[in-house]
């Protein structure tokens, strides 16, 4: 393989599924994504405006013929760590053999990665390919200005491979200028040992009561009922926000009213509800002993090893526990109950890539986004992921490897709970303070903060955020 790799920072299992969970995850009402104007790996790429380029259309045709376009040009990507990972290594090697070309990957560590992408943007110095977290209002308020920064993709031939509720994270106006390549796995339920449960006489709780009776029996036999790693800082939040949809539900027209600056989060009753519930399942020890210092490094083994019953995962973990442990135990999943939640995380959001305007090389970066989006590399890609199942992507040649208890959990949710984002996707501004969310979550269960002040906090901050893009709404 030609490419270099720069700040190759190898990240905990874990950081992928954060990059993700504060805005991956399952953008459809049905486990098996459905297929809609998916391409043949073998038909010729297109160009961003939807006209064939010289690039694209020997894209089909023999290496020799692709390398004499582009034969010793270097194409650079910036990405934030664990957003690629070796999941695109052999992709990756198969365009640098195609094209004859070398691929420059800057990966930098997830807490530079903001800062540094807005340099490289603000000075004219960008990759050819950078990567956001996207989501629907996320190419507003972290590229802001999209038609001087991005390529415009709109009419390109690989979009019919992305399912209609990505487009949201990938779109702004009515130009398309992102490609997100995700999975459709639930994101951040509650994964629980179904064997461990079976041996107790427990079932699965569906509400907060049910939550506590069953915290009280697992915390009266030794075991901690749910792990909960407030180290890594931004996880315990998951908890407040994967539940949006009960915050809806309980105030319809909340999440418009929070986007048109209407609505706030102080003195809402359902939010206010859960951090209380969540404060006092800490105060009982039901997180774990000092679950504020403890980390996920040791997660999987702490369920093979039968410490714990229960944790906030994306439904792959299962797997995971299983591969790190051998453990014969059997796992499922369910809702996530703070606030009588029966509402499933849908999610738009993910790492998405996007074609630098002031490349020096636009058909290289068109040929790229085309290549990535074939049958060959979708499949690749998946089956290069440890810890995802399948690629939401509109290809039904993709060979999919999803979990029976993805399947099962999955079909046991109405689709009339599928409908509204998370909390964080959902609604303007809140994603981009999800750290100081977490940490005034973590004061208020140690008694240094009222909750309604850590709702008030987050309503301070997205103000600010939008006074910064001009939001009219807040003016």
């Amino acid at each position: 393989m030609k490419r270099k790799v720069i700040s190759a920072i190898l990240c905990a299992s874990m950081l992928t599924g954060m990059l993700a969970g504060c805005g991956g995850g399952s953008g459809s009402s049905s486990a098996a994504p459905e297929a809609s104007g998916a391409g043949d790996a073998s038909e010729a790429p297109a160009s961003a405006g939807g006209e064939a380029s010289d690039a694209g259309s020997e894209a089909g045709g023999s290496s020799a013929e692709a390398a004499e376009d582009f034969s010793g040009q270097e194409l650079s990507i910036l990405v934030s760590a664990g957003w690629m990972d070796n999941r695109y290594d052999e992709t990756i090697a198969r365009f640098e053999e195609t094209y004859n070309v070398t691929v420059d990957l800057q990966t930098i560590p997830a807490d530079q990665y903001s800062d540094l992408l807005q340099s490289k943007l603000t000075t004219d110095s960008c990759a050819d390919i950078f990567w956001i977290q996207s989501n629907p209002f996320a190419i507003e308020s972290v590229i802001v200005d999209p038609e001087k920064y991005c390529i415009d993709f709109t009419g390109a031939e690989w979009a019919a491979k992305m399912p209609e509720s990505r487009l949201s994270s990938c779109e702004y106006g009515d130009k398309l200028y992102g490609l997100q390549i995700w999975h459709n796995s639930p994101e951040y339920v509650m994964v629980y040992n179904k064997t461990m449960f079976d041996e107790l006489s427990l079932t699965a709780p569906t509400t907060y009561a049910e939550l506590l009776t069953v915290c009280e029996k697992l915390a009266a036999e030794g075991i901690t009922p749910w792990f909960m790693p407030g180290a890594d800082g931004w996880q315990h939040q998951l908890a407040f926000f994967q539940i949006g949809g009960v915050y809806e539900e309980a105030k319809p027209g909340l999440y418009e009213g929070l986007n048109n600056n209407t609505e706030t989060f102080a003195d809402n009753e359902k939010m206010l509800e859960v951090l209380g519930q969540f404060k006092e399942l800490s105060d009982k020890g039901y997180f774990g002993e000092d679950w504020i210092g403890t980390d996920s490094t040791n997660m999987s083994n702490e369920f093979g090893d039968r410490n714990c019953a229960m944790a906030m995962a994306n439904s792959s973990f299962i797997k995971q526990i299983q591969e790190d442990t051998g453990t014969s135990d059997e796992f499922g999943l369910f809702l996530i109950p703070l606030g009588d939640n029966d509402t499933f995380p849908t999610n738009p959001a993910g790492p998405t890539m996007f074609g630098y305007n002031g490349t020096e090389h636009p058909e290289l970066v068109k040929t790229f986004f085309n290549f990535v989006c074939e049958t060959q590399s979708l499949q690749e890609i998946l089956d290069n992921s440890p810890a995802y199942t399948n690629v939401h992507m509109n290809d039904d040649a993709v060979e999919q490897h999803w979990l029976p208890e993805e399947e099962t959990f999955m079909s046991a949710i109405d689709e009339s709970k599928m409908g509204t984002s998370v909390l964080q996707t959902g609604t303007k501004y809140t994603n981009d303070y999800w750290g100081d969310f977490g940490a005034d979550m973590i004061a208020y269960c140690q008694g240094t903060m009222e909750a309604n002040d850590v709702l008030k906090n987050m309503d301070s901050n997205r103000a600010e955020a939008a006074s910064v893009v001009g939001d009219a709404a807040w003016q």
